[in-house]
């Protein structure tokens, strides 16, 4: 055989990203672009691309929860408001009056709220005076049962007053 006969060998490279697999029809010239695989090419009507429909699948799915909880969302608040409604609709005012009926639905609800906040703070302030009345006569059991070498407990017990009292 001669030189010209045998078939030239071709020089092994490693594959690289940027470099065709064997499976490729062609290889580019230096310096020419490689064109895209055809999973991220533009899919054709005629072709199934998995990688390509599980996306917008994916997507779709995504959208579909945002919408579910943005629909359960609107209706825990137009449930809300309905609740609101009704409450404005029953509270009077601090007197125990109701509204005067020249009143737009506003100011009912702005004097409402400012009612129900009074009770709030009122309600607040008697449980700080609750609470240290209570630790009073806790330190003044605790004084008598000192004094007379018990426990609390039975002191408790000897005036009638329960643990969680």
């Amino acid at each position: 055989m001669s030189s010209q006969e045998l078939p030239a060998v071709q020089k092994m490279e490693p594959p690289s990203s940027d470099t065709l697999t064997p499976s490729s029809p062609s290889r580019p010239a230096p310096g020419e672009q490689v064109p895209p695989p055809p999973s991220e090419a533009e899919p054709s009507s005629n072709t199934f691309h998995h990688s390509n429909q599980a996306e917008p699948a994916r997507e779709n799915l995504h959208m579909t929860a945002l919408s579910l909880k943005r629909s359960n969302l609107a209706a825990k608040l137009e449930a809300s408001q309905a609740e609101r409604d009704v409450l404005v609709a029953q509270s009077t005012l601090p007197s125990g009056l109701p509204f005067p009926s020249d009143w737009t639905d506003e100011q009912r609800a702005k004097q409402a709220l400012e009612s129900a906040n009074a009770v709030i703070k009122e309600h607040i302030s008697l449980l700080h005076g609750y609470n240290e009345i209570k630790d009073i006569g806790q330190g003044l059991l605790g004084l008598v049962a000192e004094k007379r070498g018990v426990r609390v407990k039975d002191i408790m017990e000897e005036f009638g007053v329960g643990i969680n009292d």
